[in-house]
C-alpha cells in the first residue's frame, strides 16, 4: 500500500518528531513565523485563525517539546540550543479539558468559575513540572537543588503537603489531584451531593504566575529566560472559563507570556474575572488573524509550494531530479479548452447561435432580416470571435431595442467588420478587442459551459487559489486527488514525473468541497441555515457572469456594510465571516459617505461549483436592502424576486429594472 504524501492533515495528529518533519517557514522577509508570532517578546498575543490555517502547527513549533528537536538539529547539543532561547513553550490544548464538565447540573456559575480555575492551575503546574523533569534528566539543571524546588512550589499551595521532594513525586502528586477533581465533578449529583466536594488548594493564577518567577529567581538556567504559555483552541472554553484566560493576560507577571489561539468565532469574551475590566487589540495583547495574514502574504504561492515540496520529499516517492512542482500537475490552457468546445457538434459548440435566433425571433425582424444579422455576426472558424460577436449583438439589441430592423442589420455588419478585422490582426482598436479585453476569460468559460466542457481550475497555481490562505484546504484537495488517482489506475501519482490528472484534481476539488462543509459545520441547528445565504450568493454570481450582458467582467467579489444590516441578517454574515464561509479582501470608503464599505468573496474553494472565476475583477456593490435578501433567510420570496428583476435586465429582452450605475463598479 502507497503512503499518501498529504494523508495527515491536522497538525494535532502529528507526533512530535512529525511536527519538525513537516514544518515550513515562510520566507525571511519578514523573519519568517517567528517574526509573526513574536515568542522572543512579552506582549501577550490572540493568533486567530480558521481551521486549517496553520495556527497548531505554528503554536506547537514554539513548545519545549519543539524547541528540544529544534536545538539538537540545528546546534552542537541541546544545551547549546536551549541557551540560546529565550523562553521556554508550554503548550496547552483548551480540548483536553473537557471544559464542558465545568458547567450546569444545578451548580452556580461562580462556583463553576472557581473549580475550573483550580483544575486549570493543576493543569499548568504539571506541565510545568514535566518540563522540569525532562530539563534535570537532560542535565540541564546539574546545579539545582530539586527538593527545595519542590518545597517552594509546595509552598505555593493553601496546605502544603509533607513528604513530596522530588520533581516526579511533584508530578504525581498533581495528576492526583487532578483526577480528584474529575472523579468529584463527573459523580457528585450520583453521590447524592448538591455540589462537588472539592477542597480548593490553590488561588487563582498562583501556579501560572509563581512557578515561572521562581524558576527565574533560583534556577540559573531560567535566569534570562521566560515561560511562554502556548494556550491552543479557546473555543473550547465558554464566555465564563475564558474570563480566566482573559485575566491572565491582563495581570501576568514579567516571567511569563501568553500566545493564545483560537477560531475566529471562539473569542466569545475579552472581560477578565473581575467584570468590569476589559482587554483591548493594541493595550493588553496584540491580534493576529493568521488565515487573512496568509491570504495577504506576497509570498503565499511559495509558502504552499514549499509545504508540498516538503511532503512529497519526506513521502517515499521516486521524484525527478531538481524537479519543478507545478509540472506535476495537468493543467488545461483556454487553447484546449476552445479546442474541446469546437471539437463538438455545432449544437452544442455553437449554442448560442441558437440562442441569439430564437432572441431574435421575438423581436420585430423579418425571418429575412434575422437570416441577415446571423450570417453577418458567424465567424465558425473561430468560436471566440463568434461568440464574443454574439456578445457585441446583444449590446446593440439593449440599446437600440425600439429601433429598425435596418440598425440592428448595420450593427451586425459593424460587428462583423469588427470581427474580421481583430482576427486579421489589421487593426488593434476593435469592438472585439475591447470587449475580450474584459470579458475574455468569462467568454471562455462560458463557451465551455454551454458545450458541456468542464471550466478548468486545474493546475498548481489554480489550486493554491482555491486554498484561500488556508494549507490545510489544498492538503485535503491533493489527498483526495491522489487517492482517486492511484485507486483508478494504479499508478502512483507524481512518481517519476507523473502528472496528476485533470480528472482527479476536479475529483479532489469536489471531495474537498464537501468536506468544508462537514469541517466548519455550524453546530446550532437554528443557525445551520445561515449557510443557505452562501448558495444564495453564489448562484447570483453565476447567473450574472453568465449573463446575456453581464455588467461587469469576472464578477466574483461584492461589497457591503455589514453594520447596516438587520440583526437578523448581521448574525448570519457574522456567522458565515467566523466560519471562513465568507472572507473580507479590502475596505473602501463610499462616495460622499462617511461609511465604511468592506470588500468580501465567498471562500475559494466554493468557486468551482458556482462557476466564478479566480481573478478579483468584478464586483458588485449591495445596498443594504439587496444584502439583507442574501443574509435574512426568511426573506426567500422577496429574494427571488430580487434576483429575477436584476436578471432580467441582464438578459434578452433587457426589461427589469435599470441597474444604477453607483452600484455596480468594477474594483480592478
Amino acid at each position: 500500500m502507497v503512503n499518501n504524501p498529504f494523508d495527515i492533515t491536522k497538525a494535532v495528529d502529528y507526533t512530535d518528531a512529525e511536527i519538525y518533519k513537516y514544518w515550513v517557514d515562510l520566507g525571511n522577509e519578514n523573519q519568517g513565523f517567528e517574526g509573526l508570532i513574536k515568542p522572543d517578546t512579552l506582549m501577550p498575543m490572540i493568533i486567530v485563525g480558521s481551521k486549517g490555517s496553520g495556527k497548531t502547527h505554528v503554536m506547537k513549533y514554539f513548545s519545549y517539546e519543539l524547541q528540544k528537536i529544534r536545538c539538537m538539529a540545528q546546534s552542537a547539543s541541546m544545551q547549546e540550543g536551549l541557551a540560546r532561547e529565550k523562553f521556554i513553550g508550554i503548550y496547552i490544548r483548551c480540548s483536553g479539558f473537557n471544559s464542558d464538565k465545568f458547567s450546569g447540573k444545578g451548580v452556580s456559575a461562580e462556583l463553576w468559575s472557581i473549580l475550573h480555575s483550580y483544575f486549570w492551575e493543576l493543569w499548568v503546574g504539571e506541565r510545568l513540572v514535566n518540563v522540569l523533569i525532562d530539563l534535570l534528566k537532560s542535565g540541564l539543571l546539574e546545579d539545582v537543588n530539586e527538593t527545595e524546588i519542590v518545597h517552594d512550589i509546595l509552598g505555593m499551595f493553601l496546605k502544603p503537603k509533607d513528604g513530596i521532594d522530588t520533581f516526579e513525586e511533584l508530578n504525581s502528586y498533581l495528576l492526583d489531584l487532578q483526577r480528584d477533581v474529575d472523579y468529584q465533578v463527573q459523580n457528585f449529583m450520583f453521590m447524592g451531593q448538591e455540589c462537588p466536594q472539592i477542597e480548593i488548594l490553590l488561588n487563582t493564577a498562583k501556579l501560572t504566575y509563581d512557578i515561572p518567577a521562581l524558576l527565574k529567581k533560583k534556577i540559573s538556567f531560567f535566569k534570562n529566560k521566560y515561560i511562554l504559555y502556548l494556550i491552543d483552541e479557546l473555543e473550547n472554553f465558554s464566555a465564563n472559563q475564558q474570563q480566566l484566560i482573559q485575566t491572565l493576560i491582563r495581570e501576568k507577571p514579567v516571567a511569563c507570556t501568553f500566545r493564545v489561539g483560537t477560531r475566529p468565532y471562539g473569542i466569545r469574551t475579552l472581560k477578565t474575572l473581575r467584570g468590569v475590566e476589559e482587554n483591548h487589540d493594541g493595550s493588553e495583547f496584540e491580534g493576529v488573524i493568521l488565515d487573512e495574514f496568509l491570504r495577504n502574504y506576497k509570498y503565499y504561492p511559495e509558502y504552499v509550494t514549499k509545504i508540498l515540496e516538503n511532503r512529497l520529499r519526506n513521502s517515499g516517492i521516486s521524484l525527478p531530479r531538481d524537479f519543478r512542482l507545478k509540472d506535476l500537475f495537468a493543467e488545461q490552457s483556454n487553447t484546449e479548452i476552445l479546442e474541446m468546445v469546437a471539437a463538438k457538434k455545432d449544437k452544442q459548440s455553437r449554442s448560442y447561435m441558437n440562442k441569439l435566433k430564437g432572441d431574435l425571433k421575438k423581436l420585430p425582424l423579418s425571418e429575412e432580416n434575422i437570416a441577415s444579422i446571423l450570417e453577418n455576426i458567424a465567424y465558425p472558424n473561430n468560436i471566440l470571435v463568434e461568440r464574443t460577436s454574439v456578445m457585441l449583438m446583444y449590446s446593440a439589441i439593449k440599446e437600440n431595442k425600439d429601433s429598425s430592423a435596418e440598425l440592428f442589420i448595420e450593427a451586425s455588419r459593424e460587428i462583423s467588420r469588427s470581427a474580421y478585422a481583430y482576427s486579421e490582426g489589421k487593426c488593434k482598436d476593435t469592438l472585439h478587442a475591447t470587449k475580450l479585453d474584459k470579458f475574455k476569460q468569462d467568454l471562455i468559460d462560458n463557451l465551455a459551459r454551454e458545450g458541456r466542457v468542464d471550466i478548468p481550475y486545474n493546475g498548481l497555481e489554480k489550486l493554491i487559489d482555491l486554498s484561500c490562505g488556508t494549507p490545510r484546504t489544498i492538503l485535503c484537495l491533493l489527498k483526495a486527488a491522489f487517492n482517486n488517482q492511484y485507486f483508478n489506475t494504479g499508478k502512483i501519482p507524481f512518481e517519476e514525473g507523473r502528472k496528476l490528472s485533470v480528472k482527479s484534481q476536479r475529483i479532489g476539488i469536489e471531495s474537498t468541497y464537501d468536506w468544508f462543509f462537514e469541517e466548519n459545520r455550524i453546530p446550532s441547528v437554528t443557525q445551520a441555515r445561515a449557510t443557505d445565504a452562501v448558495m444564495r450568493i453564489g448562484d447570483y454570481l453565476r447567473s450574472v457572469r453568465f449573463s446575456d450582458l453581464p455588467p461587469q467582467c469576472s464578477i466574483n467579489i461584492f461589497t457591503l456594510n455589514a453594520s447596516e444590516l438587520s440583526s437578523k441578517a448581521r448574525d448570519v454574515f457574522e456567522l458565515l465571516l467566523s466560519y471562513s464561509y465568507i472572507v473580507q479582501t479590502d475596505e473602501r470608503r463610499q462616495i460622499n459617505s462617511d461609511n465604511k464599505t468592506h470588500v468580501y468573496r465567498l471562500n475559494t474553494i466554493f468557486f468551482p461549483k458556482y462557476e466564478l472565476a479566480l481573478s478579483k475583477r468584478g464586483a458588485i456593490n449591495f445596498s443594504v436592502a439587496d444584502a439583507e435578501l442574501f443574509f435574512n433567510i426568511e426573506k426567500k420570496d422577496e429574494y427571488e424576486k430580487f434576483v429575477a428583476n436584476k436578471l432580467r435586465g441582464y438578459n434578452f429582452p433587457f426589461g427589469g429594472k435599470k441597474e444604477q450605475s453607483q452600484l455596480l463598479f468594477n474594483l480592478f
